[in-house]
């Protein structure tokens, strides 16, 4: 399943699936409501999430915070947000990628580490705790 909006390499996306063996099994959901994107994240067996540029990585903490397991970019925020709770790969190389599923999808032990860090790693990064360095920020320039 792929989820977001149609960005502008959607038409070169489509045209690589439609050459693809198992082209049914995979769907375009387009933006999702947060209900129902909570239920696609919760029933994933893994976040495959490889952007190449990112201000932050929130998809990453709702994964987490799902128990799912994430394989991301080695790029810009994410290693900081993902900490030692997620798979990094390089967002430019399609072996890279692959390699990293196949590895989740064939070590159980794997995916239960990444799942178990990832909680930890989640809480790390709570809205209470941004407002919180928010407000220290702000007052430090008063």
């Amino acid at each position: 399943m792929i989820v977001g909006e149609k960005s502008k390499i959607y038409k070169e996306a489509q045209l690589a699936l439609d050459e693809m063996k198992h082209y049914t099994d995979i769907s375009f959901t387009g933006r999702l409501q947060q209900d129902e994107l909570r239920n696609v994240i919760g029933a994933a067996f893994a976040l495959t999430f490889v952007p190449y540029f990112e201000g932050f990585g929130l998809p990453i903490l709702e994964a987490m915070a799902c128990e799912v397991p994430v394989i991301t970019s080695e790029t810009t925020s994410m290693p900081e947000v993902g900490g030692d709770a997620a798979v990094y790969v390089d967002p430019f190389s399609i072996n890279s990628i692959k390699n990293a599923m196949l590895f989740l999808s064939e070590s159980e032990d794997l995916r239960n580490r990444l799942i178990e860090k990832g909680r930890l790693q989640a809480k790390k990064f709570t809205w209470e705790k941004t407002s919180t360095l928010y407000w220290e920020s702000i007052q430090k320039c008063m």
